[in-house]
């Protein structure tokens, strides 16, 4: 067997469904990157609601060790190439994923980190978490979503990293709005995350009822599977800002579903207070819809602020509300940012040029490999 070419994936298999999860996927199911390399995988599922997130139970136990079984196996029978490792950045995930990483370590072979979460910076003011992290990453390639996000992991690691932006599949052709739109015209606002206290969900209903108490016109959407918000928690808050007639909560929805509800919208919310990427921004950009997020990870270079969208400040639906509010008084505006918004898209984010980028960076480990 020629182990050259060969790349293992520690492939987090959805659910809970997460942006990195969906990304780790893509990459694993790209046929140009199959077509380039042999992939081998080691499915990891550790909790099955987004709830069982960062909590310990007896079949995570089971499944870290049946996990390390299929680890040895593949490094003794199949030497690969490299491992390619979505690593946990942060709390006891990381500290479970480091074992893997020592074990990999002593079989010398190369680990390439993709970085999907934020915090290294601040837990390696810890001086035990800082020397654990230096020994994680010595002698890796990492890949970062953003150059923004780079400052995160400098105090620990000073090797070669690599920037891929996310890119996502183009499901918008056919589905564009061709509307003459009016000022009196309704404006159609979309959130669309899980329901987690941190993606900003009562920062938009209070955006919302801000709109609401001036008269302004507006439907609102919000798409998300239950988090450590639930359904009966937002209903609540929905009518105590007497917005029940306004505000449609759908759920969780997936595919051509939730392809059709991002096309019946007019604008994208994401108040998120610690993302560090946001497929959602993408995936709507996409249908031409201008996006009003938070200046949170890389979200800034993702949305040229007043040109495919609006960057606002965290814990400000005040600001939330006023940006809504100048799209809604200007429709050409509106019209103007979701074509910026699309041809950004089409420059920088569509998987084809997602695929191609994720093999450049195989290749140039591989051929750095070679060196050694």
């Amino acid at each position: 067997m020629n182990t050259n070419r060969i790349i293992l994936f520690f492939l987090k298999i959805p659910p809970p469904i997460t942006g990195a999860t969906l990304t780790n996927k893509r990459v694993y199911d790209s046929l140009l990157i199959n077509e380039h390399f042999s992939i081998r995988k080691i499915p990891i599922s550790y909790a099955n609601s987004l709830n069982a997130l960062g909590k310990i139970n007896t079949h995570k136990i089971y499944t870290f060790f049946s996990i390390l079984l299929k680890l040895l196996k593949e490094l003794l029978l199949n030497k690969p190439a490299i491992v390619y490792f979505q690593i946990s950045p942060l709390g006891s995930a990381f500290y479970r994923d480091a074992i893997f990483v020592l074990i990999i370590k002593l079989f010398k072979t190369k680990i390439l980190f993709h970085l999907h979460g934020k915090g290294i910076k601040e837990a390696s003011k810890n001086y035990l978490n800082r020397m654990l992290y230096k020994s994680v990453f010595h002698n890796s390639d990492i890949i970062c979503l953003s150059t923004l996000l780079v400052s995160d992991i400098e105090n620990v690691f000073k090797g070669k990293i690599h920037i891929v932006n996310n890119g996502v599949p183009d499901a918008a052709l056919g589905k564009f709005k061709v509307i003459e739109r009016k000022q009196t015209d309704p404006i159609n606002i979309l959130f669309l995350s899980n329901l987690i206290k941190s993606k900003g969900i009562i920062d938009f209903i209070q955006a919302l009822r801000i709109l609401n108490n001036k008269n302004i016109n507006f439907i609102a959407s919000i798409i998300g599977a239950e988090g450590d918000f639930s359904a009966n928690e937002l209903s609540s808050i929905i009518a105590e800002a007497n917005l029940t007639h306004k505000v449609k909560y759908l759920g969780a929805m997936y595919g051509e579903d939730k392809n059709d509800i991002i096309a019946s919208n007019d604008i994208l919310v994401f108040p998120t207070k610690n993302d560090i990427w946001g497929n959602v921004i993408i995936e709507c950009m996409q249908f031409k819809l201008p996006v009003i997020a938070t200046k949170e990870g890389a979200i800034p270079e993702i949305i040229d602020d007043g040109i495919t969208g609006f960057l606002v400040e965290k814990d400000s639906p005040d600001q939330i509300a006023d940006k809504i509010e100048i799209l809604k008084k200007n429709p050409s505006l509106l019209e103007t940012m979701g074509k910026a918004a699309r041809k950004k898209y089409e420059e920088k984010y569509t998987l084809k040029i997602f695929e191609k980028n994720m093999i450049d960076v195989f290749e140039k480990v591989i051929y750095n490999l070679k060196d050694r």
